[in-house]
């Protein structure tokens, strides 16, 4: 923080009453500057990225990129307070070192004690939030925003210009290429197995030769799900699995 007696700010919100309310709260709060708005994750990602700033009031599920997306891929996060409809983040927004959770609707008291706990800890000098420690692959389906655990997930499959993750009891249809999706997981616990699949390597049982260079990949989840390993991709999934 560059200045000890002002703090800068910027908005991440994609709700005009929400926005609107939030210039008003920071405007009415000694001591903070609003410094910049965006009304999607991208734009909000490429601002902060350009200018960053002392405090972000940033909501989760933002339209392009979700709130957490851009927590994640921000170089240096500044201090985060959330700002969602949704109580079932609560506990991944803490995950991810955010000063509070400011539930909507919120009154101007709580919208203090969330800015005032911030603003302290900035002004005493502690570090920043940290670069956040991904454990979900953060995506949207059918206008709802999901985090679905790595762990639980068993497979992704390409469904044309979408993608199917698939976990042990429910699949969930995204909006992203198979490509897009394998950019959001850890490269240390899935591996592309064909142009089509990407497979969490806790969830293989064994693979077998099939023919002309192809493997069959088995899957020890309920289903005992079957993949075809593709040609190109067979030598690889040998070296992550020591065979």
């Amino acid at each position: 923080m560059s200045d000890r007696t002002v703090i800068s700010v910027f908005v991440a919100e994609d709700e005009q009453p929400a926005i609107e309310l939030l210039v008003e709260y920071i405007g009415a709060h000694p001591g903070l500057k609003l410094e910049g708005i965006a009304s999607n994750g991208r734009e909000a990602l490429r601002k902060l990225s350009a200018n960053p700033s002392d405090l972000l009031f940033l909501d989760i599920d933002l339209p392009v990129m979700s709130g957490l997306e851009v927590l994640e891929r921000l170089a240096a996060p500044p201090r985060v307070i959330f700002t969602t409809a949704y109580d079932q983040y609560a506990i991944r927004a803490f995950e991810l070192g955010a000063a509070d959770y400011l539930l909507k609707p919120f009154s101007f008291e709580r919208f203090r004690t969330a800015v005032d706990r911030a603003c302290a800890t900035l002004r005493e000098g502690s570090r920043p939030t940290p670069a956040p420690q991904r454990i979900g692959l953060s995506f949207r389906e059918r206008g709802t925003h999901r985090i679905i655990p790595y762990e639980d997930i068993v497979y992704v499959s390409s469904n044309g210009r979408t993608t199917i993750v698939h976990t042990e009891n429910k699949s969930f249809d995204t909006n992203l290429l198979l490509k897009q999706v394998g950019m959001r997981l850890p490269s240390e616990g899935f591996i592309r197995i064909h142009k089509q699949y990407i497979v969490n390597l806790r969830h293989v049982s064994h693979f077998k030769y099939f023919i002309g260079g192809q493997y069959i990949l088995h899957l020890n989840d309920e289903e005992q799900t079957t993949l075809t390993v593709g040609q190109a991709y067979a030598q690889a999934l040998k070296e992550r699995l020591g065979v």
